[in-house]
């Protein structure tokens, strides 16, 4: 998401600032900033993974062609995402907060951010690209509302004034958002001084030596807090408003094509026909799509345990402590890795099988459900055995699935999940063999 250069970081005459008057309030919005790339990510994904992948699916060459290309600026602009998830973390942990990767089940309960942010898991089409577009809108652009999408209400700021807890705060866009970080930043320096705000370690940070994302840095005080959040913003918006070749400009491209296609032949169909379901209703949301067919479930099942596998190992490397370069790159190449070789691979093959007899000729999208548990692993020699131990038992799931596949294809794409699996979880051990396995019950 993105915040505007060519506002100030006062955020102006606008009543909706973010108000942040404490550490406890700075820690509070960027955790809500951190939900808020985060599920905008997951967005972007399912849209990725409903996308037909050939020409066998119904489409002509050059209409496969096409859609591969969407398929390719769509996952950029989620890694670019995940960049934004990662610099928000590093925003708490260097104010002496913990990383925060957590984010409620989708369909977003409807007050949990600010009325006007509303999210869901779409499909590709315009209604999407719509949603994505009013969602990365530089400051200051009118966009309608898309339908299913709609404000739900008003808060009104002056309810915060005086708090002694954070409460929830009203931003009229996620620029109004970031404004109000990078203020609440520049006041808590201006009362404490830098060394009393920036008081968490540069190690616990990601950066792009480790995770081969551009322009993630450490924040270890007031310049590189603001680089990030203008990071961020060139990233989202542009610089100084040139959105062509930012988040904005980029879905506009995507949008514009699909339209004239769309004009041109009312028929043309990109994607699967794939609604979001769940193996069974999450605790809180009656209502939602359960899938019926017993493999898929099951698929789905391994989905959402790899998504909260990745989970835990980047909430580890922000909580690494005393673990070394190549225990720390260790764990960054597991994130990347499960990522890239399992969540992706388990979420196109979702897409391609059946809900169940509930839903004839449905597809089942993927979930990105959180179970209701902490995350955190705090232990050095626990957290490599408890990553390990889970990996494995992912990549052993996923090759008794593939015996179990109801196509060749699928059962492929399960071994191929499984060999990931399980070259991960050598590299874990290889980076903590001698030094942490061995090392027996060493303090964390």
């Amino acid at each position: 998401m993105s915040a505007s250069k060519e506002e100030t970081a006062e955020g102006g005459n606008d009543p909706h600032r973010v108000q942040i008057e404490s550490r406890e309030d700075l820690s509070s919005v960027l955790s809500e900033a951190s939900t808020l790339e985060h599920m905008i990510m997951c967005e972007y994904l399912f849209a990725a993974f409903s996308l037909k992948r050939s020409e066998s699916e119904g489409l002509a060459s050059e209409q496969l062609e096409k859609v591969r290309n969407w398929e390719g600026v769509i996952t950029t602009v989620a890694i670019q995402e995940m960049t934004h998830l990662a610099l928000v973390n590093n925003m708490l942990v260097s104010i002496g907060s913990s990383p925060y990767f957590m984010h409620s089940n989708f369909p977003q309960p409807s007050r949990y951010f600010s009325p006007n942010i509303r999210l869901a898991l779409v499909p590709f089409g315009e209604q999407a690209l719509r949603h994505f577009l009013y969602l990365e809108r530089p400051e200051g652009m009118s966009i309608e509302g898309v339908p299913g999408f709609e404000v739900l209400g008003d808060l009104n700021p002056a309810e915060l004034k005086g708090e002694i807890v954070p409460t929830q705060q009203y931003f009229s866009t996620v620029g109004n958002l970031y404004r109000g970080i990078q203020k609440g930043f520049e006041d808590l320096v201006s009362k404490h001084g830098a060394d009393g705000v920036f008081i968490g370690g540069g190690r616990t940070q990601a950066t792009e030596a480790r995770f081969g994302l551009p322009i993630l840095q450490e924040v270890k005080d007031l310049e590189s807090a603001n680089r990030a959040i203008e990071g961020i913003v060139e990233m989202g918006e542009g610089a100084r408003g040139d959105w062509n070749n930012a988040h904005f400009g980029m879905f506009l491209k995507v949008f514009k094509e699909f339209m004239d296609i769309k004009k041109a032949n009312p028929d043309f169909r990109p994607t699967r026909p794939v609604v979001a379901a769940y193996s069974r209703p999450p605790i809180g949301s009656a209502d939602v799509t359960v899938i019926a067919d017993p493999f898929t479930a099951h698929v789905a099942d391994l989905f959402n345990a790899t998504y909260g596998l990745a989970i835990q190992t980047l909430s580890r490397y922000y909580v690494h402590g005393s673990q070394n370069e190549g225990e720390l790159q260790a764990l960054a190449d597991a994130a990347v890795g499960t990522m890239s070789m399992a969540i992706k691979p388990l979420g196109v093959l979702l897409t391609s099988l059946p809900v169940g007899n509930r839903l004839p000729g449905v597809s089942a999208g993927p979930s990105f459900e959180l179970q209701n548990r902490e995350y955190l692993l705090p232990h050095r020699r626990e957290a490599f055995m408890v990553l390990e131990e889970r990996m494995l038992e992912l990549g052993g799931h996923a090759e008794r699935l593939s015996r179990l596949a109801p196509s060749k294809q699928a059962g492929e794409q399960l071994k191929a999940v499984e060999g990931s699996f399980v070259s991960l979880a050598k590299g874990l051990q290889a980076a903590a063999a001698g030094d942490i396995l061995d090392a027996g019950a060493r303090p964390g």
